[in-house]
């Protein structure tokens, strides 16, 4: 059974504001997900594709769009695994990657490590032949306006944040950290994610996107999992090792899995959610806060689009 689901963030989300350029964004890019599936590609490489159309979206918290931290400059975490194996590689902090999830993935297939940082990272980039750009090319005016408004007032700005003083978000203005899982025809399960981080943030501060067993996961035996919200709770709970454990330790349901897992997050502070889909294709989707992007692809093969608990 083919399935697939993607997201791009989670968070609070004030009463009228307008989505539908991020529906269509999650429309087109689930639908390319799932021709690819449909041709026979892998799970692996379809999170990936995914998740790269995702960073090349500046509506969401990814790639180009990626908002920027204290200085003004993109730091870019990305990961990806792949469920048969555990097999993974990841990136934190690279500003001139064109796409971090590829660079996380040649990391995977490429070296034998499984995470690099910062500059290291961006020089791996350059010797592996993955395209390279300035930092300026994932920079949006829109994210450089946010950035002077944190600072204005402060503040450090969860990247799934819609609004932090009071004011309205801007048209357009982009949302959270993205991600994508999938199960394959062969019943295989992979996930990647991709993230700027938070407005404002202290250089050199790492969520959860590119900690393995976080904020990214993937094991045939148990499920396939991608998180957004607040990183330091979902690293704090390990959330994708939690969740695996409930279900293989204790045999519990994806639902109820993920169920404590973020409840968990909730405890310690933390807001936000997830998209996984387990070895038998069962998909969830829970969130604990007013909003998360997301689409998915159902039992019948049909896409789905939903932002609010709708």
């Amino acid at each position: 059974m083919i399935r697939l689901a993607i997201h791009g963030g989670a968070g609070e989300l004030d009463a009228g504001v307008d989505t539908r350029e991020q529906r269509a964004e999650l429309q087109r890019i689930a639908a390319a997900g799932l021709r690819m599936l449909r041709d026979g590609a892998s799970s692996l490489d379809a999170v990936e594709h995914m998740v790269v159309l995702l960073e090349l979206c500046p509506l969401f918290n990814a790639g180009v769009g990626g908002v920027l931290n204290r200085d003004g400059r993109p730091e870019l975490d990305a990961a990806i695994m792949d469920g048969r194996d555990r097999s993974c590689g990841a990136v934190a902090g690279v500003c001139r990657a064109r796409s971090p999830v590829r660079l996380a993935r040649a990391i995977m297939e490429r070296s034998p490590h499984v995470m690099f940082m910062g500059v290291g990272a961006d020089e791996l980039n350059a010797e592996l032949g993955l395209d390279v750009v300035e930092p300026e090319y994932f920079i949006t005016e829109l994210r450089r306006r946010q950035l002077r408004k944190a600072q204005q007032h402060n503040v450090i700005v969860l990247d799934h944040d819609s609004a932090y003083d009071g004011t309205p978000p801007e048209a357009g203005g982009g949302f959270g950290t993205v991600g994508a899982v999938a199960r394959d025809v062969h019943g295989h399960l992979a996930a990647a994610t991709s993230t700027g981080g938070l407005t404002n943030k202290h250089p050199g501060r790492i969520g959860d996107t590119p900690i393995i067993g976080a904020g990214t996961f993937a094991d045939n035996r148990s499920a396939a999992i991608s998180c957004t919200g607040t990183g330091e709770s979902f690293i704090r709970v390990g959330f994708g090792f939690e969740v695996d454990a409930q279900m293989r330790y204790r045999e519990t349901s994806l639902i109820k899995a993920t169920a404590h897992a973020l409840d968990a997050v909730a405890m310690l502070g933390g807001r936000g959610g997830c998209i996984a889909i387990d070895a038998r294709g069962h998909i969830v989707l829970p969130f604990n806060s007013s909003a998360m992007f997301r689409a998915w692809v159902d039992e019948d093969g049909a896409i789905g689009v939903a932002v609010g608990r709708d």
